[in-house]
Formats: C-alpha cells, sequence, structure tokens
C-alpha cells in the first residue's frame, strides 16, 4: 500500500519496526497503554476475540492518534501506543467513569469470560523488546464478570404460613414468614395444601420439611434463599420453660435430676 508525500508524489509504505531504536528515539514521550490478562495463553484465544480486546482498549484510551503496538504471548498483552502530547488525555479516559467505557470493560468482559479468565488490568508504560513490562501504574483493573448459580438441597424451615395463590398446575404458592421475619416463596402440592389450610395467617409455628433452592452470586458469596417446595410438616409444640426442664431431667443421663434448681446451678457454674 502506498502513501501520498507532500508533493503528491506516491512513496513506498515500509513497515514500521516499532521497536526499532531508531524509531523509538523519533517517538520520543509516546506511551504504551495496555491490556494485561494473567489468565491463560494467547493461543488459548480465537481470532476474533483478540480483535475484541484491541478494539475495546482502543476505545477507552479514546485517542484517534493512538496506534496499534503489539499482542505477545506469556501473560497475554494488547497494546495501543499513544503521542506523548496525548498521554493525559488517554489516562483521563481509562479512569473517569462513562457508560461508553463501561460498555467497552463488558466487551473485554464477555471476551475473558468465554474462557474462563478473570485476571486483566490496563495500566501504562513502556514495551521494550525482549523486556518484562513493568507499568509506571496500573489505571483500571477489569471487574470480574460475576456469575450467579443455582443449586437445591434438603432443608428444613421453621416458620408459619401466609399468603396464598392456587396454580393452574398441580403446585400451589405460597409464602412462609420465617422466625427472623424473613419472607420466601413456596410450593406445595394440592393434596399437601389440604393439610395446611387450618394453619394460615395463624400464630402456629410450623417445622416444614422439603427442597430448597438457593441462588449464589460469584462476588457476595451470599446464598439466597429463592424457592422452597414443602413435602411434609408438623406443628411446633409450645412448650413452656419449666416442661421443657422436666423434660430434659427426665431423660436423667446428664445427672441433672440431682438438683432441685438445674438453672440456678448452670447458672453458678457459668460464673465459675
Amino acid at each position: 500500500m502506498s502513501k501520498v508525500d507532500k508533493k503528491g508524489k506516491n512513496v513506498p509504505q515500509q513497515n514500521l519496526d516499532l521497536y526499532d531504536p531508531a524509531v523509538q528515539e523519533e517517538q520520543g514521550g509516546d506511551l504504551d497503554f495496555v491490556l494485561k490478562i494473567h489468565d491463560g495463553h494467547l493461543h488459548d484465544l480465537e481470532i476474533s476475540s483478540v480483535a475484541n480486546l484491541l478494539s475495546a482498549l482502543g476505545q477507552i484510551v479514546g485517542i484517534k492518534q493512538a496506534s496499534f503496538n503489539t499482542i505477545k504471548e506469556g501473560s497475554t498483552t494488547i497494546a495501543v501506543t499513544v503521542p506523548n502530547d496525548c498521554r493525559s488525555l488517554a489516562m483521563s479516559n481509562v479512569m473517569k467513569d462513562t457508560v461508553a467505557k463501561h460498555k467497552q470493560i463488558a466487551r473485554i468482559q464477555k471476551e475473558l469470560g468465554k474462557y474462563g479468565f478473570h485476571k486483566a488490568e490496563i495500566s501504562y508504560g513502556t514495551l521494550k523488546e525482549n523486556e518484562t513490562y513493568k507499568p509506571k501504574e496500573i489505571l483500571y483493573v477489569v471487574p470480574e464478570l460475576e456469575s450467579e448459580e443455582t443449586f437445591k438441597q434438603k432443608e428444613s424451615l421453621d416458620g408459619r404460613l401466609t399468603r396464598l395463590q392456587k396454580g393452574k398446575d398441580r403446585s400451589d404458592h405460597i409464602t412462609i414468614i420465617l422466625n427472623n421475619g424473613e419472607e420466601i416463596p413456596a410450593e406445595c402440592t394440592k393434596k399437601l395444601l389440604k393439610e395446611l389450610l387450618p394453619y394460615f395467617d395463624k400464630d402456629t409455628d410450623l417445622r416444614f420439611e422439603g427442597e430448597a433452592t438457593y441462588l449464589s452470586k460469584s462476588h457476595s458469596y451470599q446464598l439466597t434463599l429463592k424457592k422452597y417446595i414443602i413435602n411434609k410438616f408438623h406443628v411446633i409444640e409450645d412448650v413452656s420453660l419449666d416442661e421443657w426442664i422436666d423434660d430434659f431431667r427426665a431423660k436423667g443421663a446428664s445427672n441433672w435430676s440431682t438438683h432441685n434448681d438445674p438453672i440456678a446451678e448452670w447458672l453458678k457454674e457459668r460464673q465459675d
């Protein structure tokens, strides 16, 4: 491909060796902006992914005069070079919080997510041939794309029943109010619902046995109980403290039955 000089003549376009000392001297204070991916290897990436990552980095840097620098193996390094007089604006573009920037970060996250890669950062510095790249400053760490996962497990829950919504299928939808006040959606069969009907919007404590579905998010590590399928239940008897103590003493294995006032004895032991 040829270019036109100032006199209008076509001159051959020569390949630019970015690592030629003469070129580096001519560029002077040009600065490299580098997207470094610490997971995986360059050969793991499809060509379309490399192109998307380079495109996203270029748009985040946001300098029209920026030029493509390098893509290399190791900790996969993708870089563009910015002229010295544009370095401040480029750094500002990388660091500022804009919708356009988030759109490009999402592109990077999407590409990394295809391969299970997580660790990436955008920095600036100077890339030198046969030398390990040492960033002068890391400007932005690409956050890991949050993922959600659901899993099921057998679980018992204590609570009360409220809000019945009959379904058109074989299940009916209800709400369980747990002892801590949290409300969770639940389902049960129509047959089990007939047994539960007397306990709706009552102060009767029930113990449910069934299958819980949890939602887990990769960043927060918090579990959210999304759904509960009731398989069976029973009423939790309201036992007074005196009745509980009498029952406990009657078991005999703990030797508490030898004490006239087991609570006082227990408090005394805690003080000792």
